[in-house]
């Protein structure tokens, strides 16, 4: 039998570009997807030896109109909202995750769901995502309902948006008020 060694694989060394590459590097990054002023510039630093030229790419990019974090927030609201049909609190966290300044990531998300019902956004969201339980629904099941319940959480709804929903789909009363007051001064 013949036995091998594994050999760890080494770690690339990632070559510095100089100003003219790094920007062009730039550009090749937004033009396969959006990016914060923070992640392009986590991208570039990696790349640039210079500090000086991270900054001088990104101020050229931003003077060009290609770099706008209030753009990347608005759309990135909308498209989370309608796509993934996920709440608020998600769409915000991913947004500081991505280093948008909090009061602009506030703005966005609150503009993208302001006319909109978040409870009948967890109930599209809970048919989407569980529509193989549909035929159970309402169910009594324990194990179901506390499944939904943290479904809903992650995905970022209100609390009053979770139970909502979650009174549509369940004939667990019961462990439904259990629920809402186990969670009534946050979720556990």
């Amino acid at each position: 039998m013949n036995q091998t060694k594994m050999i760890p694989m080494a770690r690339r060394a990632v070559s510095k570009l100089s100003a003219h590459a790094l920007y062009e590097y730039a550009l090749r990054a937004l033009g396969r997807r959006s990016h914060t002023l923070a992640e392009l510039e986590a991208k570039l630093t990696r790349r640039s030896s210079s500090e000086r030229e991270v900054s001088g790419v990104l101020s050229r990019l931003r003077d060009q109109g290609y770099l706008d974090d209030e753009r990347v927030a608005e759309a990135h609201s909308v498209l989370r909202r309608d796509h993934a049909l996920v709440g608020q609190k998600r769409v915000l966290a991913e947004l500081r995750r991505r280093g948008v300044e909090e009061s602009l990531a506030e703005r966005a998300v609150a503009d993208a769901y302001e006319e909109l019902d978040e409870s009948e956004l967890a109930r599209q969201f809970l048919r989407r995502k569980f529509g193989h339980l549909a035929q159970a629904f309402p169910t009594g099941d324990r194990k179901i309902v506390i499944r939904l319940y943290r479904a809903l959480v992650r995905a970022g709804f209100e609390h009053s948006a979770v139970f909502d929903a979650l009174r549509d789909v369940s004939s667990n009363d019961e462990l439904l008020d259990q629920l809402a007051e186990a969670t009534a001064g946050g979720y556990p």
